[in-house]
């Protein structure tokens, strides 16, 4: 994720916070607040870290990481529990946004950007990587008559 250092330094001067402040409210190094400052990008707990000791929400605070790309991004750290999304895949910010509603304790939306992407949190456990499963046309029409049958004992029509 991405520093907005605008949005960052207009809610710091709103709240008459100084650097020095927030450098010893998060607990980072001098050199590595600064470093943020000049260049943007950091792990989404220092974002969090920061917005904490700012008193705002980190989604006041971040800006979209790929700035006109089309690309899905998932982070997390080792034996973490929390993984961060950034998405611009529309199905996928569907699927994320049904979760946020279904699941509000485990998948939080932290920022709808203007251009339609999402920044998310999600369980890591969530996250499966695996080959897309095979299958011949013999097993599909198999699948797929299975499927109509269950259909049909249930009393829904399909139109083919």
């Amino acid at each position: 994720m991405r520093l907005n250092v605008n949005n960052y330094r207009r809610i710091l001067n709103e709240k008459q916070l100084s650097d020095g402040e927030i450098i010893k409210a998060t607990g980072l190094a001098k050199r590595t607040y600064e470093w943020i400052l000049d260049n943007g990008p950091a792990e989404c707990e220092t974002l969090e870290r920061i917005a904490d000791a700012v008193g705002c929400t980190i989604g006041e605070i971040v800006r979209p990481d790929y700035e006109g790309f089309s690309e899905n991004m998932i982070e997390w750290v080792k034996d973490g529990e929390r993984a961060t999304l950034s998405l611009s895949q529309r199905r996928t910010i569907s699927r994320v946004k049904r979760l946020a509603v279904q699941y509000p304790e485990q998948c939080q939306i932290l920022k709808e950007n203007i251009d339609g992407s999402l920044y998310a949190h999600i369980p890591v456990n969530w996250i499966k990587i695996g080959p897309l499963k095979r299958v011949s046309d013999e097993q599909r029409e198999i699948s797929r008559n299975n499927m109509l049958a269950l259909h049909s004992k249930r009393g829904v029509t399909t139109d083919n």
